[in-house]
């Protein structure tokens, strides 16, 4: 048996109002659609068409960047740019009007001179349309730059989380420290010491007692193998697992 109708709608319903965006544009779109089709297709499975479908694809590109849109929606994959597939990915995830955009390391497979522009795109869907974008990445620089909140995870657990400037000028706990200690600064005066951390990552599947990052922590003290620390206030909003801020 399948799920009860309610569960199947509401499940329809999350699938329209949050859409992925894929880290790889190359390998992310089907090389023997058009883009328009690339576009439209997350509509067709939804089972959201109309006699505008053309239309629709053209006015997702255009939100996406790619303008006008009637040049783009007849073309291949492998006629478009590295920046420009990306947009249509985005365009796709936009064609069926999302509440939430989940984005998988957006631009760490494009190029440094294009990474800003889809950046930029994602902050102004975000602040002109109300649109939630939730991004996955490892350049806590692009997070400073752009995101409103951070949620720093280690070994599948969020150890710190907060308003993202207040975790990059005042980090609590240890492995945001390491993080941050290792990101290149813009003042040449000023060059902060990096903190290597010893060891390598414990198997995800053999999650270490206590704190999950006592193995590798510098900080590390008796009771860390023992207990594992929840989140706790730091500050207004800004929250961190370590016995640190807890003890």
């Amino acid at each position: 048996m399948g799920p009860p109708l309610s569960d199947a709608r509401s499940v329809a319903l999350a699938r329209t109002k949050i859409q992925m965006i894929a880290q790889d544009p190359y390998e992310s779109l089907n090389p023997r659609m058009r883009i328009g089709e690339i576009v439209t297709e997350p509509l067709v499975i939804n089972r959201l068409t109309g006699d505008d479908m053309r239309q629709r694809a053209v006015r997702a590109l255009e939100r996406a960047g790619l303008a006008p849109g009637t040049d783009f929606v007849d073309r291949l994959p492998h006629e478009l740019s590295g920046g420009q597939r990306q947009r249509v990915v985005i365009a796709a995830a936009l064609s069926v009007q999302p509440r939430l955009l989940i984005a998988d390391e957006p631009v760490s497979m494009l190029d440094v001179s294009v990474r800003a522009g889809i950046l930029n795109l994602l902050k102004r869907l975000a602040a002109e349309d109300g649109l939630g974008v939730l991004m996955i990445t490892h350049d806590l620089s692009t997070v400073a730059a752009y995101s409103d909140r951070i949620a720093v995870m280690y070994l599948g657990r969020i150890v710190e989380t907060g308003p993202t400037l207040e975790v990059i000028r005042r980090p609590a706990h240890p492995y945001t420290e390491a993080l941050l200690s290792v990101v290149p600064g813009h003042d040449p005066d000023h060059v902060s010491t990096p903190i290597l951390l010893a060891g390598e990552t414990p198997d995800a599947a053999h999650i270490p007692s206590g704190c999950r990052f006592h193995p590798r922590c510098p900080k590390a003290f008796e009771d860390c193998p023992l207990t594992e620390p929840l989140l706790s206030p730091v500050g207004d909003g800004h929250s961190a697992a370590c016995q640190l801020v807890s003890s």
